[in-house]
C-alpha cells in the first residue's frame, strides 16, 4: 500500500524529530547539543578551520542571531572564538580553536557510532543511497536564501 503525502511527511517529521532529540541526548555528555557538533564540525571542515559567520549561519541553516548566540556559548568554553577579518573590519570569522579540535576528535567516535545505531543500522545499502538522491534532490530545490517557498 502506497503512503499518501501527509502520511509521508509526518513519517519523515517524527522520524527527524526523534534522530535529532536521540543524537541531543547521546551528545548531552560532551555538554552540547546536535547542532552545536554540526557547528563545531563546519569549522573544522573549513580551510584554515574558520568561516566567516555569514557563511556559517548559511550552511548550518541558522539566523545570524541564533547563530551569533551559539557561537557565544563555544566561545565560553573554548571551543570556538571570534576573530575580526583584516580585509573586511565589519566582517568576523568563526575560528575552531585547538581545544575545538580536541572536542570534535573526542566526540566523533560516539557520534558516528550513535548514527550508526539509530539511523543506518535500519537502513539496507540501497535504502541509504535512495535516501542520499531523494533529500539531495530536494536540497536542491530549496532555497537556502530564500527558504519560505510557499504562498502566504
Amino acid at each position: 500500500m502506497v503512503k499518501s503525502a501527509p502520511d509521508a511527511w509526518q513519517s519523515y517529521i517524527s522520524a527527524t524529530r526523534a534522530l535529532t532529540a536521540a543524537l541531543d541526548e547521546d551528545l548531552s555528555e560532551f555538554g552540547l547539543t546536535l547542532a552545536d557538533y554540526e557547528l563545531l564540525a563546519h569549522l573544522g571542515q573549513a580551510p584554515a578551520r574558520r568561516m566567516r559567520m555569514s557563511e556559517l549561519a548559511e550552511v548550518a541553516l541558522v539566523s545570524r542571531s541564533r547563530l551569533s548566540h551559539r557561537i557565544k556559548v563555544l566561545e565560553l568554553e573554548g571551543w570556538v572564538e571570534r576573530v575580526r577579518c583584516s580585509e573586511d573590519k565589519r566582517g568576523l570569522f568563526a575560528v575552531l580553536t585547538s581545544r575545538g579540535v580536541k572536542k570534535i576528535s573526542q566526540i566523533a567516535p560516539t557520534y558516528k557510532a550513535c548514527l550508526k545505531k539509530r539511523w543506518l543500522s535500519q537502513l539496507s545499502a540501497t535504502e541509504q543511497v535512495q535516501i542520499e538522491k531523494i533529500f539531495s534532490r530536494i536540497n536542491q530545490a530549496v532555497s537556502r536564501s530564500d527558504l519560505s517557498l510557499c504562498d502566504k
